[in-house]
């Protein structure tokens, strides 16, 4: 599901899978700003060329056939 879709759905939610999906938000967020690119190894020039290299990656990445690899597969 691509961006534009999952904002297009969220009128339609409840008011606690709102508050489900800001939760979530949330937690993602307090996990993307935890990561240290120094602790990694990686100095600024490095990560600024890693994210213009895997900028060609987005627009293969958004497509909505992309989103059955967003799922969780079954065990």
């Amino acid at each position: 599901m691509s961006v534009a879709q999952i904002i297009n759905e969220l009128p339609k939610l409840t008011a606690a899978e709102l508050q489900a999906v800001r939760r979530k938000l949330a937690e993602i967020t307090a996990e993307d700003s935890a990561v240290a690119l120094h602790d990694r190894g990686m100095n600024e020039v490095q990560a600024a060329d890693l994210r213009s290299r895997l900028k060609t990656f987005a627009e293969d990445w958004e497509r909505p056939e992309a989103s059955i690899y967003d799922e969780t597969p079954a065990r």
